[in-house]
């Protein structure tokens, strides 16, 4: 058996964070990626009812920012956190029921371009 010396000096960096982790852990600090509606008004600042509105109008995409999970709605706050930014998901799927309308919309256009 080989051992590599030069990683044991890695050693205290490893016991390091895995005591950092523990603790949080401990803590129960440990960042959750899903929220529920609440939890998502609680962290974004919008009043639950906005959000409700927000995936009525298509700001929010199922599949994209939240899933339906046994009634519930779970929202990716990675997803939230883009969306906020302006950042397209990373899918790079269409953000908005009418961002999806407008690509629609373009491509009859050039549908009936060529049909001419």
């Amino acid at each position: 058996m080989n051992i590599n010396f030069e990683s044991l000096n890695d050693i205290p960096k490893i016991l390091t964070l895995l005591t950092s982790v523990n603790e949080k852990l401990e803590k129960g600090t440990v960042e959750k990626r899903w929220l529920n509606t609440r939890e998502l008004a609680e962290y974004s600042g919008y009043k639950f009812e906005t959000i409700q509105t927000k995936i009525k109008k298509g700001e929010f995409t199922q599949g994209v920012h939240y899933f339906k999970k046994g009634g519930m709605l779970l929202f990716d706050k990675t997803e939230v956190d883009n969306w906020v930014m302006g950042v397209k998901s990373a899918n790079n799927i269409a953000y908005s029921k009418k961002q999806i309308e407008e690509t629609d919309e373009n491509y009859s256009d050039l549908v009936e371009a060529f049909r001419a």
